[in-house]
């Protein structure tokens, strides 16, 4: 434990001068000042931190209607340049959440205090992207003397929309919380049930009658800067969420069925198409059997129907019509959901919502809630059925097996999932049956990658070749839609960025694809390349990098890990490459081969010579998307041995008498 220098001198100095000038601070903000720096010393792990949460204090009065009003309270001290983005006030508002009061005060470094006035404030809207409208906006303030060594506090004072019945309380944040509060003040005769998620729980202390608090200090922040292969930093956070109802509340799994009973109220209207969409669903989807019927309604949702979103109030959460959505050929995730779940009811095929969200480990299955940030859909197999390509399937607590299938990603193909769902959970939204699930997370030989190319080498150490990049599988759908959507100059300027990574100088020829769209076969991509300077000569000795293309090392560094490390998917990576040496040259040595099992992946490698080609071939299999910290050290094991290969030289022996050489431009670098 530590008093930093200076700090409660400064401290107690800005408080005072907080009531001595004309400027009237809060005094929950000067005794939150205060007390951080009186009450004990700062923990010596904090001493890197770049801003400390003095104080989140929250309360949530609950009329008996169930009006909500949320009042929270925010004092945030900024250590360092980089700390100022958490002393940034923001307050929502949109038609169903108002804002009654939004007020913010600082103090400078020097210790002069301010308070912000209502023609300070700038309102921004929040959508973005392929948002088109959206009514949800915000209040923003650039208080004065938000820098390091300054203290910045707000209070925001708002309706949720009443539609909500629960709060999440984030007590745990990016830097150092001091103090956390959360309170709940329930109408009488209301309900209230608690789910901590990355905490144990903690019981609330009844201050008033069905009015609850709890507190949490000294919690350390979760700085995920510079961590590589880190989960979402959103999958760490310790937070506690409270429901609240007029009638008692269910625990456990009752209450996920509680949540997917609500969202399956609120959406099952809108799945109810007219004769028109019935018709097209029925043309698209033929007479074939189950997955050729629902192969026709995927590839329709795929290719016409356009992510556009329009959200007001409750359409944040409830779907357009799905008659609407057909009939426009645009909706966000959830009416592309709804539409498809309309037209495969039109082809004799049930489906339903899933709620899941794209940060992995975002959504906690044993912390019940509203989390989550997109809409799929679960499809109902047939008892008995099977089909190689319904790879994406989940069983459900009364034996249903449902395929998962994201329409919204328009590349990657109905039987797979994209590789950001997998192993994530979800709220499958069937009435009474609804539960969270487990989202599949499929074989890494559902998903590949494949280099394969032919080079020939000049005894300058010019390499040319022909490459041929082959990917099959969830993870190609970044390729696919830059390949759809970018220029010809783009395309050709990723793959030159690509390239730098492995040329020093080089030359692109003669680019292709093939299968962009076609999401059941290979993505192809053939293009030739040629390489100035690329093997290095050593007096008579020409060295050369047999693994030409190609980069699986992550660059770890080299201390201790707190945090579980994720990767993005599973998947097999295969490299096979051919190059024939310089008339006059043999084979002098070549690396050792590989061959490491490390349990949550394996990695083999070889280069042979057989006459005047260097070969060389190389297996990585990825089979877990996450590892606890204490694998750390075999994760860095791994990647020695693959960063290893990857820069070993074979070296290559000029006969005796044979003219020429290489430019004496040294050895190969790493």
């Amino acid at each position: 434990m530590r008093v930093w220098p200076g700090l409660a001198i400064f401290f107690l100095a800005a408080a005072a001068a907080g009531h001595a000038g004309t400027v009237q601070l809060p005094d929950w903000m000067t005794q939150a000042v205060s007390q951080a720096a009186t009450q004990a010393p700062l923990p010596d792990r904090w001493k890197d931190a770049k801003a400390l949460f003095l104080l989140d204090d929250t309360v949530i009065t609950v009329d008996g209607s169930g009006r909500a009003v949320e009042r929270d309270r925010v004092v945030v001290k900024i250590l360092r340049q980089q700390g100022r983005g958490y002393a940034m006030p923001v307050a929502y508002l949109s038609n169903d959440r108002k804002l009654k009061s939004f007020h913010v005060w600082s103090i400078g470094a020097d210790g002069h205090p301010y308070a912000m006035k209502d023609s300070e404030y700038a309102e921004v809207g929040v959508s973005g992207g392929s948002v088109l409208y959206a009514d949800e906006r915000a209040r923003v303030a650039s208080p004065p003397g938000a820098d390091p060594g300054g203290v910045v506090a707000w209070e925001i004072v708002q309706e949720p929309p009443p539609y909500f019945r629960e709060s999440t309380w984030g007590f745990q944040k990016e830097v150092p919380t001091v103090r956390s509060n959360f309170e709940v003040d329930l109408a009488p005769g209301w309900h209230e049930e608690a789910v901590w998620s990355r905490h144990a729980p903690v019981s609330p202390v009844e201050v008033a009658p069905n009015h609850f608090r709890w507190e949490e200090t000294n919690v350390d922040g979760i700085d995920l800067t510079d961590v590589a292969l880190a989960p979402a930093w959103s999958a760490l956070a310790g937070h506690m969420t409270v429901h609240f109802a007029a009638d008692p509340l269910p625990q456990g799994d009752a209450l996920w069925t509680r949540i997917g009973n609500w969202y399956t109220s609120l959406a099952a209207p809108r799945s109810e198409g007219g004769s028109d969409l019935a018709a097209a669903a029925r043309s698209v989807a033929g007479q074939g059997d189950f997955m050729a019927r629902l192969s026709g309604v995927a590839d329709f949702m795929q290719q016409q129907i356009r992510y556009v979103a329009i959200e007001i109030g409750i359409g944040g959460w409830q779907p357009h019509a799905a008659e609407d959505v057909f009939r426009s050929r645009y909706g966000d995730c959830k009416d592309k959901a709804t539409l498809m779940i309309a037209m495969l009811d039109a082809a004799g095929i049930r489906a339903t919502w899933v709620s899941v969200d794209h940060r992995r480990g975002r959504i906690d299955p044993k912390a019940p809630s509203l989390f989550g940030d997109h809409m799929i859909t679960a499809i109902e197999i047939p008892k008995g059925y099977d089909n190689p390509r319904l790879k994406a399937v989940v069983t459900a607590r009364n034996g249903r097996r449902y395929l998962i299938f994201d329409p919204t990603n328009t590349y990657v193909p109905v039987g797979d999932l994209p590789e950001y769902e997998q192993g994530g959970y979800g709220v499958l939204a069937a009435g009474e049956d609804s539960q969270v699930i487990q989202l599949p997370v499929l074989d890494p030989d559902a998903d590949t990658t494949e280099r394969t190319a032919k080079f020939e080498l000049d005894a300058d150490g010019t390499l040319k070749g022909e490459v041929t990049l082959t990917r099959l599988g969830a993870s190609s759908w970044q390729l696919r839609n830059a390949l759809s959507m970018e220029s010809a100059k783009e395309q050709r300027e990723a793959m030159e960025q690509s390239l730098q990574l492995d040329f020093s100088a080089f030359t692109l020829d003669q680019e292709t694809t093939k299968n962009i769209r076609q999401l059941d076969e290979p993505l192809t991509v053939e293009y030739q390349v040629t390489a100035r300077s690329y093997a290095k000569s050593a007096g008579n000795l020409l060295l050369v990098r047999p693994r030409v293309l190609g980069d699986l090392a992550w660059g770890l560094p080299d201390k201790p890990r707190t945090v579980p490390i994720s990767f993005d998917g599973l998947g097999v990576w295969r490299d096979n490459f051919d190059v024939k040496i310089p008339a006059g040259y043999t084979v002098d040595d070549v690396p050792d081969p590989v061959k490491l099992d490390v349990g949550f992946a394996t990695y083999t490698s070889e280069v042979k010579a057989e006459g005047d080609v260097l070969h060389y071939q190389r297996r990585y299999v990825l089979k877990q998307l996450r590892l606890d910290p204490g694998e750390y050290g075999e994760l860095r094991r791994l990647e020695a041995a693959i960063a290893t290969d990857e820069n070993s030289a074979a070296v290559l022996t000029k006969k005796q008498g044979v003219a020429g050489g290489g430019s004496g431009e040294g050895l190969l670098r790493k």
